[in-house]
């Protein structure tokens, strides 16, 4: 692995910004950059795959995973679903599951240390992202997370041999809340998705 290439800063004319929900200026890479990177960190050896993909509400979200050299990183991608403004139609949910793994193969790529310069101070390997409140905000009617959910992570958990504070420390890597029972029904599928994807991996 070719940490020198993969963790090298982007030229800051291949720096877009876009501007995120709450009115904050979001530093991004474009996809095919990200690529090429990865291109050049493996010679092409590395693969990209979507684990698991859900329609919640008005968005796709997906649990994708990106491997290269033996090691596989996990991350989760969301797009929201294009609907016709006049009838409120879904007009094209292939683009949007397109856009969503592709969202989701940029943040598994900061995983490896790609574009890590644009996101806050890294703990340990595990990058500590912005929040993605593109795809995972609590919804205006304060839904939180069942009583059902919440005990199927506490089994995942057991099944894991997770203390409590490592899913605590999970939840706040992915979502920004440490607080499992603050969630939001979108974010507890999401959760559970990821902790399904951990108890399948293989012993090391």
């Amino acid at each position: 692995m070719n940490r020198d290439i993969l963790e090298k800063e982007f030229e800051p004319s291949q720096i877009k910004r876009r501007r995120g929900h709450f009115g904050e200026q979001l530093d991004y890479v474009e996809t095919a950059d990200v690529i090429r990177r990865l291109n050049a960190a493996f010679d092409g050896e590395w693969s990209f795959e979507i684990v698991e993909y859900q329609q919640m509400f008005d968005e796709v979200v997906v649990l994708g995973k990106l491997t290269a050299e033996g090691i596989s990183k996990q991350q989760f991608g969301s797009h929201k679903i294009t609907k016709a403004k006049k009838d409120g139609e879904v007009m094209n949910i292939g683009y949007d599951l397109k856009a969503a793994a592709s969202d989701c193969l940029k943040k598994a790529a900061t995983h490896m240390g790609v574009a890590l310069h644009l996101y806050s101070e890294n703990v340990a390997d595990e990058p500590r992202e912005p929040v993605n409140r593109n795809a995972m905000t609590p919804s205006e009617s304060g839904e939180t997370i069942s009583k059902e959910k919440l005990a199927e992570i506490k089994q995942l958990r057991t099944n894991l041999k997770w203390t409590p504070e490592q899913v605590m420390d999970q939840a706040e890597r992915l979502f920004g809340a440490r607080d499992i029972t603050k969630l939001n029904p979108v974010m507890g599928d999401a959760f559970i998705a990821y902790l399904k994807a951990q108890n399948e991996k293989p012993a090391a």
